[in-house]
């Protein structure tokens, strides 16, 4: 059986979105719909999604940016639970009822994005559970369990169990960055998806410049503002060298760390975490941007 759906997205945004932006959110949103159709037969009993075609069917540029994908789900049902699929998607005759389904579809999608948001925010800051963002999640999976009789607690374990590799977990934050790219650009304007609007504040929560950008580069470098850095060598008596650290939102590799001129070695002497801005370097090695170098700009905590 295949089940087509729209599912809109729209950027508030004031002035024009630059293609790069466009092109962040959409592979953002192909990533997200992706997960979507994952996570659906865990939250569906006897539900099987065997394949998934996403296709964009509209971009309209002018202000304000609007992506509608075409979304093509080929389902069907184990034979042995086919009595369990719950009846607020099916009719009497095992149709899918539409509406019903495509609710299901856009909650479950934006359980990904909030979750992704957490995923960001735990990466740069070390603590995603707090915020505006986190409340909208749980009424997003309040909503979930309302609709399907999964407990709250049953779908946030699926999604613990899904992204609990730091791999998918980053995955997922690299997703949420790129389908929120032309908002966070332009302000942290408000976004709708399929007419469920989300204000300036919930957007305000992402950490802007998560992402590895300009791939084509030898070297390049990316600001992070506000991370943690776990100190892993230090040298009192030297800014440049004999400093590294760990930064998670990054690598799990241990880097080069430099103390530029707005910090002293003797400021951060001692301590087993800095939390501060930083930007990270690069180096290009065949097709991937592996990190190299951190430099530290500004110390903005001590542990």
């Amino acid at each position: 059986m295949q089940h087509t759906t729209n599912f809109s997205v729209k950027y508030l945004t004031d002035g024009p979105v630059p293609i790069r932006d466009i092109i962040e959110s959409l592979q953002g949103t192909d990533t997200v719909l992706h997960e979507m159709s994952r996570l659906l037969p865990s939250f569906v009993d006897g539900l099987q999604v065997e394949k998934l075609e996403i296709k964009v069917r509209e971009v309209a540029q002018q202000s304000p940016l609007r992506e509608v994908f075409l979304v093509a789900m080929f389902l069907a049902f184990q034979k042995q639970l086919e009595e369990e699929v719950p009846n607020f998607i099916t009719d009497a005759t095992g149709i899918i009822i539409p509406d019903r389904f495509d609710t299901i579809v856009t909650v479950v999608a934006l359980i990904v994005v909030f979750y992704g948001i957490g995923a960001v925010k735990d990466l740069v800051t070390g603590n995603g559970q707090a915020g505006a963002a986190e409340i909208h999640l749980s009424g997003l999976i309040a909503e979930l369990s309302l609709a399907t009789g999964k407990t709250e607690t049953a779908i946030r374990d699926t999604l613990a169990k899904r992204y609990g590799e730091k791999a998918v977990w980053r995955r997922l934050a690299n997703a949420t960055s790129r389908f929120f790219a032309p908002s966070k650009r332009q302000d942290s304007a408000p976004v709708e998806v399929n007419e469920r609007r989300f204000e300036r504040e919930v957007i305000q929560e992402v950490p802007s410049d998560y992402l590895v950008e300009d791939a084509s580069e030898t070297h390049i470098s990316r600001n992070f503002s506000n991370v943690k850095l776990e100190l892993h060598a230090q040298d009192r008596d030297h800014a440049g060298r004999g400093w590294a650290a760990v930064i998670k939102a990054v690598s799990d590799s241990r880097l080069r760390l430099k103390l530029m001129e707005n910090v002293s070695a003797e400021e951060i002497w001692g301590h087993d975490v800095v939390n501060g801005d930083v930007t990270v370097i690069y180096e290009r090695i065949g097709t991937e941007n592996a990190p190299r170098e951190v430099h530290l700009n500004r110390v903005n905590g001590l542990q």
